[in-house]
Formats: structure tokens, sequence, C-alpha cells
């Protein structure tokens, strides 16, 4: 059994199961879904994009967002402008430190992680939904805890572990990760979180692109709209 699923024709099958499944079902978004890809339980947004060999579960990816190849983002909530490196993981689960005897799924887990099962209900959350802005930048192999809040416009350093929420327009890194500094200076994060351009429409986006670059001309332009 194990040579049939692991075969390269089953697994291309698979993927182009996957592939025709969320292309029909977001007919107009113009995704991108690259070989090999895993998905379950995915809601794609606009132009958002799976690289190959990605595994995605229970994710909501918002508007032009990408997870880049190899990463792993389980139950979480990505908003738009995201960009998620290679070899992220991101929400892969819990296990219990503390009052549990056992960290081992068998004593507290219905789902099957190791045989045989021995409890009747789940005793605790081992997936609990990570929440990731809109215009965050994860880099590559950043690992970010379950359950953790990245603000908008945030950046994760490469390798990073993140394991507390970071503040929106926050650079952290390191392991544990820890803040280093602020993208912008106060008054124009409260500017950028306050117009939201992320919302605005794809006209509004291409006819602006050219002050996306500089955080002073951007300012003074949307200040006088």
């Amino acid at each position: 059994m194990e040579v049939i699923l692991k075969n390269p024709i089953t697994l291309w099958l698979r993927w182009l199961i996957t592939w025709l499944f969320y292309k029909l079902n977001n007919i107009g978004k113009h995704n991108r879904i690259e070989y090999g890809a895993e998905m379950n339980s995915v809601n794609l947004g606009q132009y958002s994009a799976i690289y190959k060999y990605a595994r995605v579960r229970s994710v909501a990816l918002g508007d032009y967002s990408y997870i880049a190849r190899d990463s792993q983002v389980h139950h979480a909530r990505i908003g738009k402008f995201t960009c998620i490196g290679p070899q992220v993981l991101i929400g892969l689960g819990e296990h219990p430190s503390e009052y549990y005897v056992s960290s081992h799924p068998m004593f507290y887990s219905t789902i099957g992680q190791a045989n045989p099962v021995i409890v009747e209900e789940n005793k605790f959350n081992e997936y609990v939904t990570t929440h990731v802005g809109h215009d965050v930048w994860i880099g590559a192999r950043a690992i970010i805890k379950s359950g953790v809040t990245i603000g908008d416009g945030a950046i994760v350093a490469a390798g990073a572990v993140v394991t507390k929420d970071v503040a929106p327009y926050s650079i952290v890194g390191g392991v544990p990760a820890r803040h280093i500094r602020y993208r912008f200076t106060e008054s124009e994060i409260e500017h950028l979180q306050r117009m939201a351009w992320w919302n605005k429409d794809e006209a509004w986006l291409r006819n602006n692109a050219a002050i996306m670059c500089d955080i002073k001309k951007f300012t003074a332009a949307s200040t006088a709209e």
C-alpha cells in the first residue's frame, strides 16, 4: 500500500485533484497553486499563491498573499499582501507542558497521531488559531508558535522562533524572537493602520504604485487625499 501511495503517478494525480478542486472553486481569483502543494480546508483570496510542496491546512489566505516552497501552515488566518518564505512553520500544534503527567497525545487526543487512541474526547486544545496580519513578511525557516498574533506590517527575520505576539510594524528576530526595531515612526505607523491601504482596490494600487517605495511620499500623498 505504501508503494502505491508514494508512487510518482499517484502523487501527481493527488496533486492534480487538489489543483482542480481549488481552481474550480476559485474561478476568477487568479490563484497560483504549484505542483506538490498539499491543501485541505484552505480559503484563497484574489491572486494568492501556494508554492511547491507547501502543506497548508485549515487556513484563510488573504488577497495577494503567498506561502513559499516547503512551508507548513496550519490553523491560521493570514491577511492581505503577506509574504511567507520557504520552509516556514506556522501553527503545527501544541503539546501540554503543565499539569499533564505526559505530553504524549495518547492521553489527551482522539486525532490518532499515535496508536492506540485510548481517550474518548479531546482533553487539550492542540490547534489554537494563529493570526498573521496584512503586509507581513516572514523570513525563511522561521517558526511561529500556535496562537500567536503577528500585527500588520511586521517582519519576522529568517530563522526566528516566535513564541509571543508581535506588534504592528515591528521587526523581530532571534531564538526566541525579540523586538529589534520598528519599521517606521509612531505617527507613520498610526497613519498606515488608519488608512489600511491593503483594502484598496486594484485600480488604486496601480495608480499609487510609484509612491509605495517611499514612506514619506506615501504619507504626504495619502494624507492629502
